[in-house]
């Protein structure tokens, strides 16, 4: 871990000064031809998109929109967003600078974090990321290895004990092992030395609330309220305090709580996590709003077949069937999860592996249950989902793949789950507006040639211009190509890549026509003299069009 860990400081390192000093040894004494060429360029399309917008072809939106991605191509070609032509500038010696800056980059970076990282975190992972390492087979050896990593951890903490992080991450390490009781008298040390950190106090809640059988009343309650004076945004803390008042029937306050911690969720959460929330946001308004029978009667019959109370396990394996087999890849995330037939979506117990575990074998119980409200043993009858997802997140999307089992009335083992089908959502499976299907790639291929009548006007160094334009929607080109005459006949293709909009994409329009245009000028905009032709509509992509120039403008 020391050694991968070094590695990739060290590329990091590299790359930062690579891209510090370049700017810095290379010399540029002047814009090259090409350069100015190429802002010559850019200046005269800045102009035809302000003529346009002058002369009522554009729209404010759409001339803002054509203006941001015509800067956003300036500056991938250029470096720069200014069209102004270029002087000359006396360049300074940058060397001394440069080395200045290749000592003293690494001495910082490498003294800020020996002062505020966790150099321990290189030699010592954490439990979950090492169990994540091996499947069925290897536990065994892995958890002895985990083992051993953890009192070698420990033992460094008895070497150390005033590093309150330290213990934080031991008690963590020792929380993905389910060693929970060991975790919260650790847990404890870390407060005692860290007692403002909101998360840890949250933490120790949520592992004394599992050593006392999932009930959150008593201290982790008292730590909860702690967390909460210390951060009344923390996400932990929060939906720990719904859970509490839910379980008081306090419903009001518990889906208050969880509201305030939905509305606090990180930008990249796992949807996962939000789809729980407004399960259980929504679950507690129906107690509220007098839907207290109607749960009753909802949950009644699905009393789980076991006593109340008793431990509740279902057992089996996820399996592809021969028609998906060729489907997803390796890295693709499985997901195996208890969804209660009467009630909300949001799973009862849930784990995850990936594509290459396949045939999976996993075990569900309330271990495995993402919300202590709602527990796979407190189920009625429930469903076994496994799904396969490109993106990683458990929110389903269109093109995963999925399978599910019969109703299980209570635990049991050998449930068979094939995945046998892709999921397919409403909106791609509706008919597009084209004749391919939305989303997919959309091509338009074909030629074009100068009408004999015509072959004699214009010159080997005149513009190009290839555009395919909507037929029913404004005239700004949804996919554009550039040649000059001496390319003619010319053979192009049309399709997203050459869309100057990404929000007016070629696979999104309707029918379009093809626009072949040869301007003297060299600009897109339509002049006298310019030399034109227009395709018949085209539908969808096609191959084989043929576009003529047979007119001059007036």
């Amino acid at each position: 871990m020391t050694i991968i860990f070094w590695l990739i400081a060290s590329s990091m390192t590299l790359l930062i000064l690579v891209l510090l000093l370049w700017p810095l040894l290379k010399r540029t004494v002047a814009v090259t031809g090409e350069q100015e060429k190429t802002l010559s360029i850019f200046r005269q399309q800045f102009a035809e998109l302000g003529q346009d917008r002058a002369n009522g072809v554009l729209t404010d939106e759409l001339y803002e929109q054509a203006r941001r991605e015509l800067e956003r191509r300036l500056l991938e070609e250029t470096g720069t967003t200014d069209t102004a032509p270029k002087v000359a500038r006396r360049q300074m010696n940058s060397r001394p600078v440069a080395f200045a800056l290749a000592v003293i980059v690494p001495t910082v970076s490498g003294l800020i974090y020996w002062q505020i990282g966790n150099p321990l975190a290189m030699t010592q992972p954490t439990a979950a990321s090492l169990s994540a390492q091996g499947g069925p087979e290897g536990a065994h050896s892995s958890g002895d290895a985990l083992e051993g990593l953890v009192e070698r951890l420990k033992q460094k903490m008895a070497q150390n004990p005033n590093d309150g992080v330290g213990w934080g991450l031991l008690a963590r390490s020792y929380v993905g092992l389910g060693r929970y009781a060991e975790a919260a008298s650790i847990y404890e040390k870390a407060v005692i030395l860290i007692p403002d950190d909101a998360q840890l106090l949250a933490d120790y809640a949520d592992t004394l609330g599992v050593v006392h059988g999932r009930k959150l009343e008593g201290k982790p309650e008292v730590l909860i309220q702690q967390a909460l004076k210390i951060d009344p945004l923390n996400v932990k803390a929060l939906m720990l305090a719904g859970t509490v008042a839910f379980n008081r029937k306090n419903f009001a306050r518990a889906a208050k709580d969880w509201e305030q911690a939905r509305a606090n969720l990180p930008a990249d959460v796992d949807p996962e996590m939000t789809q729980q929330l407004t399960a259980a946001i929504e679950e507690a308004r129906s107690q509220l709003g007098g839907g207290q029978s109607m749960m009753s009667a909802l949950t009644e019959p699905a009393a789980p077949a076991q006593p109340v109370g008793q431990p509740r396990v279902i057992k089996g394996t996820v399996a592809m069937a021969p028609s998906l087999a060729g489907k997803g890849s390796p890295t693709d995330t499985l997901f195996v999860f208890a969804r209660a037939m009467n009630g909300p979506p949001m799973p009862v117990s849930i784990v995850r592996a990936t594509r290459k575990d396949l045939p999976f074998t996993f075990r569900l119980d309330d271990s495995t249950s993402p919300m202590p409200s709602r527990k796979l043993s407190s189920a009625g009858p429930v469903v076994i989902v496994a799904r396969l997802s490109k993106s990683g997140q458990a929110m389903p999307q269109s093109g995963d793949l999925e399978g599910t089992s019969q109703p299980v009335q209570s635990g049991g083992e050998g449930i068979a789950v094939v995945i046998d089908h892709e999921r397919m959502d409403k909106e791609s499976a509706a008919p597009a507006p084209l004749a391919s299907q939305t989303g997919q790639p959309r091509a338009i291929r074909g030629t074009v040639t100068v009408a004999p009548s015509l072959a004699g006007k214009a010159s080997a160094t005149d513009t190009l211009f290839v555009f395919a334009r909507e037929m029913s929607g404004p005239p700004m080109p949804v996919a554009i190509v550039r040649a000059t005459k001496k390319d003619l006949p010319f053979t192009f293709q049309l399709d997203d890549s050459t869309s100057p909009m990404p929000s007016r994409k070629l696979s999104s329009a309707g029918p379009v026509v093809i626009v072949a245009r040869l301007s003297k000028s060299g600009q897109a905009m339509p002049q006298s003299g310019d030399l034109e032709g227009t395709s018949q509509p085209v539908q969808s992509g096609g191959e084989g069009i043929t576009v003529v120039i047979d007119r001059e403008r007036p």
